[in-house]
């Protein structure tokens, strides 16, 4: 599953043929101020279907998972794995970083911080004395997951945050299934180094789908990244506005959960070098999950 994050979301031929079909849209992504700041619940989705909210965290605090309690789990899949590198990057991915928390190692390092209700997740490298236990990872970032607390089959799924920058930086807002299998994954939205531009895929066994590039103005500004999947369709959203349509495939009518993360490097997005401006922040303002009225 999890090294599948490479899949068709590395299909740069077709990132580049959908570019002109993304550049059309630059015009009708001019958001409102503050980029759809507006931080209300939702009561109808986009396209004006009634929504019941199922899930939600504006993060006045960091509820992390532990100990059977909380709502975010730090590693990936179930937590569990024979290696615990596995579930602490990608492998297959290239990535050069592992997902940490203060008890990982006994190191202290927190890549997680709340300030004036807003998650940071901070990627950066690793202090020289750390190194000998990251099994030779560089960098030290952070990943939360929903997969202990809530997960949903169908619905309108939504973060809004602002993006970091920088090369070899590539944060994500994606959806997986709650079963660990992979295929299928939803990839809300996806940044390399440039949130002037963000990347909205689905991977399947039953769909191809090489992505599309969406360009974002006001890059440096919060936005609402979301997803609509019902039993018909696959639609994107970027601040209230339909970017991306997609039939569901037949392999994607199961639950599936909510993750968030910082990675860097890897063949797409390149490598961090001294360009980079560290710490890479994501700022979310808040995660939401709702489900159509029947």
């Amino acid at each position: 599953m999890l090294t599948a994050r490479i899949g068709a979301r590395r299909g740069g031929g077709g990132k580049l043929a959908a570019l002109a079909l993304a550049l059309t849209l630059a015009a009708c992504l001019k958001a409102p101020s503050s980029a759809a700041a507006a931080a209300e619940p939702l009561t109808r989705s986009p396209d004006g279907r009634p929504l019941t909210m199922t899930f939600s965290d504006d993060f006045e605090t960091f509820r992390r998972w532990s100990g059977g309690k909380g709502v975010w789990r730090t590693t990936f899949r179930d937590g569990k794995a024979a290696d615990e590198v596995e579930i602490r990057t990608l492998k297959n991915n290239k990535e050069v970083q592992l997902y940490v928390e203060p008890e990982f190692g006994q190191l202290g390092l927190d890549p997680f911080r709340t300030r004036n209700g807003r998650l940071e997740i901070r990627a950066e490298p690793a202090p020289p004395k750390a190194m000998a236990a990251l099994h030779g990872y560089r960098y030290v970032s952070g990943l939360i997951s929903t997969q202990p607390s809530f997960s949903q089959t169908y619905g309108y799924f939504e973060m809004r945050a602002k993006l970091p920058r920088g090369k070899g930086v590539w944060p994500a807002f994606w959806l997986l299934p709650q079963d660990l299998s992979w295929p299928p994954e939803i990839d809300i939205m996806e940044s390399v180094g440039d949130p002037s531009k963000v990347y909205a895929t689905l991977h399947s066994k039953a769909e191809d789908d090489m992505g599309l590039e969406v360009p974002v103005s006001d890059p440096d500004d919060f936005h609402v990244f979301a997803v609509s999947w019902d039993p018909k369709d696959v639609v994107w959203y970027v601040d209230g506005r339909e970017v991306k349509r997609r039939p569901t495939p037949a392999d994607m009518h199961k639950p599936m959960y909510m993750v968030a993360n910082v990675a860097l490097g890897g063949d797409w997005a390149g490598y961090p070098d001294a360009s980079t401006p560290f710490p890479a922040t994501l700022t979310i303002d808040y995660i939401r999950a709702y489900r159509y009225a029947r």
